[in-house]
């Protein structure tokens, strides 16, 4: 046994460290008279000094007012002791055992361990377990973790982030939420008027306790209470946790992309999409089976493809000051939608599906709510009846999916009532209003952990939905709401409620950054709104050009979806004049076109946990001009992906990697090899898309450039 002290003495923290797989073999404990240095592989994982020491425990108290699902968390920390001298009980090629120390409180004491895991020739997985010891009638209930870094050290993930890719110079605390109206612009300062609902560049509805860092390891933290992710050191990490324990586990793989496909293994792949929803556009429509039919034939007389229907007021509708709303009561609503079973049949024989729309909530008044509320299956108040939540203009309860019988009961109810009818899918929405005084008849969970799980457990009863009625593979549940351990459930995403804007606060450009950060934290298929949702008339109003630009985005996304948003008068649709419906329309044509590189990139997502939207930097990690790029993207390993995110934009500056083969421009004929810096024209319909050159995909890339291209486009003009 090997003893050094650093510092003065006092309490112990135990540190236990065991190797783990060939990527992570290599594990080795430095000590000296100042600290001890931890490495995985020969990368530093811990650096420990009594200046700096890497265990902090405390005890505190926290404040959340929720409005509407946006939150206002107010932190009170009344004790941070750092635990300072350090002794060395064991140090084996397999276990290597610390007993951290400190003077101020000599009864508090925390084993700190990191165990090996699962191994397989790709990656190797270390679990990380710290727990504090202490008198029962101590407060401890805080605890900060901190973890080597430099300078030259990215970090991304930490779920679905809008604002920024890299989170170095940030912290992000994982708290699901509403994303915000505007997050942290103009918009959100007009938006905080009302209770807060302008939103930060960290909130957002699927945040994760994860992160992957540029060192090629993941780290993934099994706590669903409220954490922060503290990344505005450029000397070290810093997980703060509302606990007196830390469950994680640390996955590294040979590459980058390696350890992303481990980690989206390890949390449960996605199954491939069914080929109709990847086949064409899915209409947002609403307000009746007639205008549903009417708008449907308008679009099949245009030529758009068409692969569904999304009707989101299937159930009814309520008008409130923010917008044409559903009734949440999640049942056919007949008189609204009269012989919508037969319609589902017969546009089945166009090839065309019908989508709807539900919510782990039941509006008051409703016979759901009723029912659910007699049965004890709604999320209770302190005096344990139902809680009536407001939603923005009407009252609400939980369903309380934390308890096994409600689920089921929700989950019969969802086959009963959308299955079978003939619905091939729907939009899952909400889950982030769970409010700390909101009770569960499961009493397994504190407050904090109630709050994050509910996403989880909403994104469980879609899968069940799903299993239950044979239909995985078939019917395509998407959601905007998640947490960690939500990605192994769900089917798809979708980035949110963004503005019908340019902004890159909370604008189009947001759900490139969206979808790059769920992909590298498991969560491998998502897609978008086009043209965004949320309107402000006459503040914000949805432009021609803005959905034209997001719709020739969404062709190259798996699915290819519109929306007419909360105040469609106010927003530019498909319909809204013929140009549009028929630029529309041949986007739609070339996203059908897609469908055999799309199905084989879902495939891929199945098999080895490749994303399909990911950042360049996952297939160039040797490129250093590629992992600073957060507005563009590969589509699959053969197209590269550049949208323009800004208004009246007419040009493209693009960056292409190195590599063993130059870059085509999908719409003419010019090829360059990478790493180069390329602005070209981006006129509307002709984003910025480049494919491999040697790409096995070369024949449909150079169809669609034959009959989509600059070309195709002049001779039509001629």
């Amino acid at each position: 046994m090997v003893v050094r002290a650093s510092g003065r003495s006092g309490v112990l923290v135990c540190l236990v460290l065991l190797t783990a797989g060939p990527t992570a073999a290599d594990l080795s404990l430095l000590t000296s008279e100042e600290g001890f240095v931890v490495s995985v592989d020969g990368t530093e994982l811990f650096n420990h000094t009594s200046e700096d020491p890497i265990i902090w425990v405390g005890y505190g108290h926290t404040n959340f007012t929720e409005h509407q699902g946006n939150f206002k968390v107010e932190e009170d920390l009344l004790l941070k002791l750092p635990l300072q001298n350090f002794q060395v009980i064991s140090n084996t090629p397999d276990r290597i055992e610390l007993v951290l120390q400190s003077a101020e409180d000599a009864a508090l004491t925390v084993d700190f361990s990191l165990t090996k895991g699962s191994e397989t020739e790709e990656y190797s997985v270390v679990r990380l377990s710290a727990q504090a010891v202490y008198p029962s009638d101590s407060l401890y209930n805080r605890m900060w973790v901190r973890l080597s870094t430099d300078e030259e050290e990215r970090v991304w993930g930490a779920g679905e982030q809008y604002s920024y890719l890299n989170l170095r110079g940030h912290y992000f605390p994982i708290w699901t939420t509403e994303q915000g109206v505007g997050r942290d612009g103009i918009i959100a300062n007009i938006s905080d008027l009302d209770g807060g609902a302008g939103g930060h560049y960290y909130t957002t509805y699927y945040p994760q306790a994860s992160f992957l860092s540029s060192k090629r390891y993941s780290m993934l933290i099994q706590d669903h209470r409220y954490l922060v992710l503290d990344f505005t050191d450029p000397t070290r990490h810093e997980v703060f946790l509302h606990s007196d324990r830390l469950e994680a586990s640390t996955v590294w793989g040979s590459s980058l992309l390696g350890t992303v496909q481990a980690v989206t293994t390890i949390l449960g792949t996605q199954p491939p999409l069914p080929e109709w929803i990847i086949n064409g556009a899915c209409l947002g429509l609403q307000h009746g089976t007639q205008q549903m039919l009417y708008y449907y034939d308008m679009a099949k007389s245009a030529g758009v493809v068409v692969s569904a229907l999304w009707v989101q007021d299937w159930s009814g509708t309520t008008e409130t000051a923010f917008g044409h709303r559903v009734y949440w009561n999640w049942r056919w609503n007949q008189t609204y939608y009269p012989d919508l079973d037969l319609t589902i049949q017969t546009l089945l024989e166009d090839g065309v599906r019908v989508m709807t729309y539900i919510n782990p909530h039941l509006i008051e008044g409703s016979d759901m709510f009723q029912e659910a509320a007699t049965l004890g299956y709604l999320m209770m108040d302190g005096a344990g009846d139902p809680y009536r939540q407001d939603f923005g203009g009407f009252l609400a309860g939980t369903v309380d999916l934390l308890n096994p019988e409600a689920k089921a009961w929700y989950r019969d109810e969802m086959v009963k009532n959308m299955v079978d009818l003939g619905l091939a899918g729907w939009m899952a929405d909400f889950g982030e209003y769970t409010r700390p005084d909101m009770f569960s008849a499961n009493l397994a969970h504190d407050l904090e952990a109630r709050h994050n799980l509910l996403p989880v457990e909403w994104a469980s009863c879609n899968r069940e939905v799903l299993e239950a009625s044979g239909q995985l593979g078939q019917v395509v549940p998407f959601m905007r709401s998640g947490g960690l351990g939500a990605s192994g459930y769900q089917v798809l995403a979708w980035a949110g409620d963004q503005n019908v804007d340019w902004s890159l606060g909370d604008g189009v450009a947001t759900t490139i950054v969206a979808a790059l950060s769920l992909a590298l934290s498991g969560m491998g298929v998502t897609h978008f709104d086009i043209g965004g949702y949320t309107a402000m008339p006459p503040v914000l109003e949805r432009s021609k050009e803005l959905f034209l630009r997001s719709a020739e985005y969404a062709v190259f996304t798996p699915v290819m979806r519109t929306h007419e948003g909360n105040k469609p008068e106010a927003n530019h649709q498909f319909y809204s004049d013929e140009d549009t419906l028929k630029q529309f329309a041949r986007l739609s044509q070339i996203h059908s076109k897609l469908l055999p590189y799309t199905r084989e990139l879902l495939q891929e997502l199945y098999t080895t946990g490749t994303p399909v939207q990911r950042p360049l930097f996952l297939d160039f990690e040797e490129d250093s001009g590629s992992w600073d790029i957060q507005y563009q993207y590969l589509y699959g390993p053969d197209l590269l992906v550049a949208p323009v995110i800004h208004k009246n934009q007419e040009t493209q500056t693009v960056y292409l990697p190195g590599g063993e083969t130059g870059w085509t421009y999908l719409w003419g004929t010019e090829t360059v090899q990478g790493p180069v810096t390329v602005t070209i024209p981006s006129p509307l319909g002709y984003p910025a898309v480049y494919y491999r050159q040697n790409s096995s995909w070369i024949s449909l890339f150079q169809e669609i450039n034959q009959e989509f291209g600059l070309e195709s486009k002049r001779r039509l003009t001629e």
